[in-house]
């Protein structure tokens, strides 16, 4: 979001087509960043993909007609930029999505680098998200309609993520909502995603109290439902950095991986990290590791100290 919202800035009155899967671009989509959005696995692009492939006059022609492509694909063979470069489009960028093993850049600072070939300068590195005015109606109605005496302290919670080995304890999540219940008399919004079902089962077990559950919500409106929330509370995951970028006091429980490179950016942003001395780890070694001592050294009394210090 900040690379796409420097070249917004830079240039005020282009307009702005970015590919990729609809799910996720449904958060830039008339909101600031891209004028349209469109699917990345459409069949014509396809023929990009392909050795040698002959590419679709009517997308070639497509192509050409862009002033300025940037190509954040990662493309180790080559065969990508090749295809798009002979579409003989006029302007095009090829920016490698991941940096070096070794560089030690944070994800957002090695985007932003592509900017430096087109000479646009920068200074806002944290991520934001423009909510328009249905997005806005959507989470206000949605903790009118579900949640009695909505004026109480609301925690929003995604114990999940893309990886199991990034999750914090599910028992500790369940205790933690039980705590903010009992203690801070707050309301627990639990967010559920499509990998998240046996985790949210497990929640069920372990939880005295009412919650409410988010269920596959479409991003653009999950993120109106953050955006109504006091705090969220999260592993390192997408919907972390989605509630960071909405400005809401985010609290991130990081163990295998490294918060210098993955770590969400905000100034409401606190991150809790314990480091070991096996962390952060490689994705081989995460995945065969069964003690998870990086996240088990992450305490319930950290997070409740820093809801109530900012309660």
């Amino acid at each position: 979001m900040p690379t796409l919202g420097a070249i917004r800035d830079h240039f005020p009155n282009a307009f702005i087509e970015v590919m990729g899967y609809p799910a996720h671009l449904e958060l830039i989509k008339g909101r600031y960043y891209a004028d349209v959005v469109s699917r990345f696995d459409q069949m014509d692009i396809a023929h990009l993909f392909v050795k040698d492939a002959e590419i679709p006059n009517s997308f070639r022609e497509r192509l050409c007609q862009m002033d300025l492509i940037i190509s954040f694909v990662s493309d180790s063979d080559r065969i990508f930029s090749h295809n798009l470069n002979a579409s003989k489009a006029r302007c095009i960028i090829h920016y490698d999505p991941f940096p070096a093993d070794d560089a030690g850049i944070h994800m957002i600072d090695h985007f932003l680098h592509v900017l430096d070939s087109l000479g646009i300068t920068y200074t806002d590195t944290i991520p934001k998200i423009f909510l328009n005015d249905e997005d806005i109606r959507f989470g206000e109605d949605f903790v009118k309609d579900r949640i009695a005496g909505s004026k109480k302290m609301l925690i929003a919670i995604h114990p999940g993520s893309g990886s199991r080995q990034k999750c914090w304890p599910i028992e500790r999540f369940a205790a933690l909502i039980n705590r903010l219940n009992q203690e801070l008399q707050a309301h627990i919004i639990v967010i559920s995603g499509p990998a998240d079902q046996e985790i949210v089962e497990g929640l069920n077990a372990g939880i005295h109290d009412d919650f409410t559950l988010t269920d596959q919500l479409p991003l653009a409106k999950l993120a109106a439902v953050i955006k109504r929330c006091n705090f969220f509370i999260g592993n390192d995951s997408g919907i972390t950095h989605l509630a960071a970028a909405l400005g809401i006091y985010t609290i991130a429980l990081f163990g295998p991986t490294d918060p210098k490179i993955w770590g969400p950016r905000g100034e409401s942003v606190k991150i809790l990290y314990k480091k070991v001395h096996c962390s952060p780890c490689v994705a081989d070694m995460r995945r065969n590791c069964f003690t998870q001592i990086c996240l088990e050294n992450i305490k319930m009394e950290d997070i409740i100290h820093e809801v109530r210090s900012k309660g």
